[in-house]
């Protein structure tokens, strides 16, 4: 079957974005920059004292819209009730950063400006991100806690602080989100919003999960120089890593060399050879209930590795016996109990099918997700994917879901969801 999937969730979308008085207030002009150039539309918001921190005149241009200040300003009066005449049109509010007295404002009705009063009046379907920024003391703070709280049981995301270093000069959680953070939390809300009940129902699943993800390349030592590799850069693993953080899962991401980095809270570990990898994953596959090997495991390592760098003055000729590395996903089907097990396959376009079906039958696999190295927007490196599902409706009947090529994030979500349907 072939599933339709927008190549661009931003596009033509109406997005609130709320600021407060925080010192990360000039972090949101880069976010109304991005969300503008990925199509969306931004109606920007302030509160009275985020005009301390940055400028009605900068969110205005940069925005393209007049930016709201004043509740009671005479020239948003237009249309009556502004404030829910603006609700009722956006897709989307994400309030970042969001103070402390904005958090407690908002879990509690009290509307005495003009963004906790939008907040307030957002139908129930809209999503609302809030993303606190706050010293440590002042997050982990007992009404800041229950505020946070109260605010998820009435249905707003709360988007997790960063630690880091924090404009008091101390160290701990409290930093406002990265701006990738932000844009895939975004995203996968504004995905969410377009798809059906019942699908967004499954996605969030996800939620609560502990998921293992390995992605990236293995390195092959020949020496101390030099090494055997591929192409891969991680980037299929990193989105699916990002996506199902931004969904609420417990991430664990294993990770070859790659120049990509990855700023969502979880459980980063870093390794370089096959071996390295199946170790690293063995050591955390118990405890997680979903396992995405998506990583690119050299198949062949030299026999022989030598120390130090070999001389090309010793010999006109390099001659290399390699050996086979560790089937890892092989193991991961022979050691696993009750976790759903992701393959990847990177095949050639006139026999991709048959050995995607093959390693998902032979592997203990429950899902494999196929994509080819022969075609334009697939395979190593690019931002796109051309993606194709197989998994087994039952033990006599397989679905084969076909994908068109997307932005590589959005590849993600859908394999987020074609795992959530076998939980």
């Amino acid at each position: 079957m072939v599933q339709n999937t927008r190549k661009n969730v931003f596009e033509g979308k109406k997005i609130v974005v709320g600021i407060t008085g925080s010192i990360a207030a000039y972090k949101s002009l880069f976010l109304i920059r991005e969300l503008v150039r990925k199509g969306a539309e931004v109606f920007p918001v302030l509160t009275p004292s985020a005009t301390n921190f940055v400028t009605e005149l900068a969110t205005s241009n940069l925005s393209r819209n007049s930016t709201i200040v004043d509740m009671f300003d005479k020239s948003y009066q237009s249309k009556g009730a502004w404030h829910i005449d603006l609700v009722h049109q956006c897709d989307l509010m994400i309030i970042a950063p969001c103070s402390a007295a904005t958090l407690g404002k908002i879990a509690n009705g009290i509307c005495d400006n003009a963004l906790v009063t939008l907040a307030i009046a957002l139908p129930r379907n809209v999503p609302l991100l809030i993303a606190p920024a706050m010293d440590t003391s002042m997050w982990e703070n007992t009404a800041t806690q229950r505020n946070a709280k109260t605010l998820l049981e009435q249905g707003a995301v709360i988007i997790p602080p960063a630690k880091g270093e924090l404009s008091s000069g101390l160290y701990g959680e409290g930093r406002l989100p990265e701006l990738p953070v932000l844009l895939d939390y975004i995203q996968t809300y504004l995905y969410l919003a377009e798809i059906s009940t019942e699908r967004k129902a499954n996605l969030l699943k996800i939620k609560g999960k502990n998921i293992l993800i390995s992605a990236g390349p293995t390195q092959e030592k020949i020496d101390d120089v030099r090494f055997i590799s591929n192409f891969s850069s991680g980037k299929m693993g990193y989105a699916i890593a990002s996506s199902a953080c931004s969904l609420g899962g417990n991430v664990t991401l294993v990770s070859g060399p790659s120049c990509l980095t990855i700023e969502h809270n979880l459980k980063l570990v870093k390794v370089v050879s096959s071996n390295e990898m199946l170790q690293a994953l063995k050591d955390e596959f118990l405890e997680n209930q979903i396992v995405i090997m998506s990583s690119a495991v050299a198949d062949f390592t030299p026999k022989i590795k030598s120390s130090g760098k070999i001389k090309k003055e010793k010999s006109e000729e390099l001659v290399l016996n390699l050996i086979k590395t560790p089937d890892i996903l092989s193991e991961l089907g022979r050691i696993k109990k009750n976790q759903v097990l992701v393959g990847f396959a990177l095949e050639e376009s006139s026999e991709g099918l048959f050995n995607a079906w093959k390693k998902l039958k032979q592997k203990n696999c429950d899902l494999i997700v196929l994509n080819y190295f022969d075609r334009e927007q697939s395979g190593f490196a690019g931002d796109f994917n051309t993606i194709t599902v197989l998994k087994f409706k039952s033990e006599n009947e397989m679905n084969i879901n076909y994908y068109e090529p997307m932005e590589k994030s959005l590849c993600a979500m859908a394999i987020l969801e074609e795992i959530a349907e076998l939980l």
